[in-house]
């Protein structure tokens, strides 16, 4: 199982596509661009939509855009959005339920751990992970 779902790593590299594109972009381009399928990114889209993260706008001349303030944002927060749970495992998140607890450093390592990717996620700003159309066009 991995850590950050499938739907939370496309969420990311939605939301930083979307800060390398000026105005509105159609979902089919967000599509194309990315080599998503579009029903994913529906779904992607209205999450973060939901969190603020991005706007749009219907219509024939709609789309969507990343919100003003969200390049400031940090992938911690985008995967929040996406409902991401930073758990190791059940001794970190609920230490009352093992009984080693008192004497085990193994929680205490998986604690740090858990700890050390909050923080890393925390500090990573979407603004320093911006898909550039010059980038996207080597592919």
């Amino acid at each position: 199982m991995s850590l950050i779902k499938r739907e939370a790593d496309y969420a990311i590299r939605i939301a930083a596509f979307l800060a390398g594109q000026k105005g509105l972009v159609k979902i089919d381009y967000i599509c194309e661009k990315l080599f998503l399928n579009k029903p994913i990114v529906i779904k992607i889209i209205h999450k973060l939509s939901k969190c603020g993260i991005i706007v749009s706008e219907t219509g024939r001349h709609g789309g969507v855009a990343l919100s003003p303030d969200a390049v400031d944002l940090s992938l911690l927060d985008i995967l929040k959005c996406m409902e991401f749970v930073n758990s190791i495992n059940i001794c970190v998140d609920q230490p009352e339920k093992c009984l080693l607890n008192p004497i085990c450093n193994i929680t205490v390592f998986f604690k740090q751990l858990q700890d050390d990717v909050e923080k890393k996620l925390h500090s990573a700003k979407l603004k320093d992970f911006v898909f550039t159309e010059d980038r996207l066009n080597i592919l």
